[in-house]
């Protein structure tokens, strides 16, 4: 361990040193040589203090987070509306962004160094490991939570930031050999051992940082015996992945941003261990991962902002912070896989970038195919509970609809069980927000709330945890219509002793949302979709106020009116379409007993992207309620007399054609769905 290196592979390094002057890894070059340039340039230094929480970098007003300027420690402006804000929290969590920086920067530093020789990197190197050896086990954090960073603000930020810096140390040892005790006891044994202290016994994503952390350092400093720990004890890395990963290829947290999130740190304990023992490259767990959010993935790349997900995330670009971007992810994957679907990923992000990522000179193929990707699937990831259609909307333009019904997802999961996300016309029409950081108020008000989503409210109430089930699910390619079918029971509040049914119905240009609710009492009961754009054509009848609940999620609905629908309402909104200046949509809402229809503007993310809600209102045991979504000039939609038992069946008008339905056994139409079923 006093040798040429520290003990991490040298797999990585040889890869690079053979590839750096080919014509193929040219762009990968230059951006390690831009991003050397700017560390170069760069005022940031390491500092004695505790850093602050990333999620309340985020303007609370926008829900969106603030302009990181390197120069401009105590400034921070909101993009949306260009407020600077200063003081706590903001200075403290500005620290995080500069922490990661800097690790990211030795790294590279280090990195390119090795590859070019020049000593200038090298010294730059050494500057920021060695200042960071300086103050590291003399810093502690001022709070007393169970699991804590000493220079960030959790023992998770630790660990992101502990891999990069062991990388580091690792690639510049040849040429600090006056300050190898030094980055040894003051940086890299420290730690290693604060980062172990803070273990906590649970399947996480969290855990998944510190074991790959503790495998990284462990690996580096030589010290097997804690290698063997994170990797072969219960809740090391080979449980994680039994554990948390369900039969789907989906982490258990239900959000793609921290099944990516999760995927990182498996990869960063993959890559200090490749040719070792404990690689989990060899697992077959680790490949679905990578396969999973590609089945449910929107046309145009991004992933359902399902539970806590970053709502930018996208295959093609970012998926999460302080991991690898997409492309980074499946230049990874195409290395160790070779697979056709992992390279189409890579095939279409170049389209629109330079192969410039650091994860393709270090892992990647020698050259990335530009065949045509495998056609989207349509799926029902049944242990992950997502529903997946995929109908032409509008007709022509490919289309997605995810009904969600599975298990909660833990502490990152949201309260929306059988919501619907919406994606057509080359726009998320109607999808889930996701989340902004977790440190503002309207996290919780509205992006984490039921009203935020597309599905079923009682007394204004935010649903419970449960775990629904598919009833049934057909996918539209290939048959006359797609079907997705899933119910839930809860037991809490007043959602006890609930049943829910949702069914969603898609052909091409159109779907159908039938939703079905059981009380042992009256409840008031709100069945909400939100959509993009605005209306342009009100419901018929005399609109008035909403009589909206007084709670804070309520608070953010905007110009609220109620209408009459109990005979059955229609609204059309003008919807943004790519590539053309909009489409019309008409959405109708069936012949209900007793119920109204509240229209609104609610935020989207960030919050200043207004969408328009519609919301069915009924007070009831026992309903179903039912609405079209037809896109097109010429839609129209007939509903059939409706009884206690729900809507009888429609007729949908769009595209020069008309398609009538059936809800009933007896029913005489040419697409027939009986709900008693």
């Amino acid at each position: 361990m006093t040798g040429w290196e520290l003990g991490l592979p040298a797999g990585p390094l040889e890869r690079a040193l053979a590839r750096c002057e080919a014509p193929a890894f040219a762009a990968a070059m230059q951006e390690l040589r831009d991003e050397a340039a700017a560390a170069l340039a760069s005022p940031l230094r390491p500092v004695a203090r505790n850093g602050g929480y990333y999620h309340s970098y985020f303007c609370p007003d926008h829900a969106a987070e603030l302009i990181f300027e390197e120069d401009a420690p105590t400034q921070h402006q909101c993009p949306v509306c260009g407020r600077v804000w200063s003081g706590e929290p903001f200075d403290d969590s500005w620290l995080w962004t500069a922490n990661r920086r800097m690790a990211q920067r030795a790294y590279r530093l280090a990195l390119l160094w090795r590859l070019e020789g020049n000593r200038a990197h090298l010294a730059a190197a050494r500057q920021i490991l060695t200042e960071y050896a300086a103050i590291y086990p003399d810093v502690h954090s001022p709070r007393n939570d169970p699991s804590v960073g000493k220079i960030t603000y959790s023992a998770l930020d630790e660990s992101v930031w502990a891999i990069p810096i062991a990388w580091a140390c690792h690639w510049i040892w040849p040429g600090v050999v006056d300050d190898r005790d030094l980055l040894r006891t003051r940086l890299l044994e420290p730690a290693a051992a604060h980062i172990e202290a803070q273990r906590t016994p649970r399947i996480h994503n969290y855990e998944n940082w510190l074991n790959a952390a503790l495998a990284t350092l462990g690996t580096a400093l030589g010290d097997e015996t804690l290698v063997r720990t994170v990797i072969d004890d219960t809740y090391g890395q080979t449980d994680q992945l039994a554990r948390g990963v369900l039969d789907d290829g989906h982490w258990y947290e239900g959000a793609s941003s921290y099944h990516y999130y999760t995927l990182g740190a498996v990869l960063y304990l993959a890559q200090a261990r490749e040719g070792l023992s404990g690689d989990p490259v060899g697992n077959p767990i680790m490949r679905r991962m990578f396969e999973a959010p590609l089945r449910i993935a929107y046309p145009d790349d991004y992933v359902p902002a399902i539970n806590d997900c970053w709502y930018h995330s996208r295959v093609t670009d970012e998926v999460g912070h302080g991991i690898p971007n997409g492309p980074g992810f499946y230049e990874i994957a195409a290395g160790t896989y070779g697979a056709p679907e992992f390279e189409a990923v890579l095939a279409r992000a170049y389209r629109s970038m330079p192969r410039s990522n650091v994860e393709s000179l270090l892992y990647g193929p020698d050259e990335v195919s530009d065949a045509d990707a495998p056609p989207l699937v349509e799926s029902n990831e049944a242990a992950s509970g997502f529903a997946v259609l995929r109908p032409d909307l509008p007709s022509g333009s490919p289309g997605e609809l995810l009904l969600k019904y599975g298990p909660h997802g833990g502490g990152h999961g949201h309260a929306d069980k059988l919501a619907l996300s919406i994606y057509g016309g080359g726009h998320r029409w109607g999808a889930d927000l996701g989340t902004p950081g977790y440190g503002i108020a309207i996290n919780d008000s509205w992006y984490r709330h039921t009203l935020s989503h597309s599905t079923i409210l009682l007394e204004g109430e935010a649903q419970p945890p449960a775990t629904g089930e598919a009833r049934r699910y057909r996918p539209v390619g290939g048959n006359d219509f797609g079907i997705a079918d899933a119910q839930v029971h809860w037991e809490q509040g007043p959602y006890a002793a609930v049943y829910a049914r949702r069914v969603v119905l898609a052909r091409s240009g159109y779907f159908i949302v039938l939703t079905r609710v059981e009380a042992p009492v009256a409840r008031r009961a709100h069945v909400v979709f939100h959509h993009q754009g605005e209306i342009t054509g009100w419901p018929d009848g005399r609109g008035g106020p909403a009589d909206l609940y007084d709670n804070d999620s309520y608070g953010h609905l905007s110009n609220a009116q109620a209408w009459p629908a109990e005979h059955g309402v229609t609204v059309r909104l003008d919807v943004p379409v790519a590539g053309k200046a909009s489409e019309t949509l008409a959405a109708s809402f069936a012949p209900l007993a007793g119920a109204g229809l509240l229209t609104a503007r609610s935020p989207g993310n960030p919050a200043s992207d207004l969408r328009s809600t519609l919301v069915t209102e009924v007070t009831a045991e026992a309903f179903w309620s039912a609405a079209a979504f037809v896109y097109g000039a010429d839609a129209e939609v007939e509903w059939h007399s409706a009884s206690a038992d729900g809507p009888a069946g429609l007729v949908v008008r769009c595209s020069g054609r008309d398609d009538s339905w059936s809800f009933t056994r007896d029913g005489d139409a040419s697409f027939s769905y009986p709900l008693d079923g």
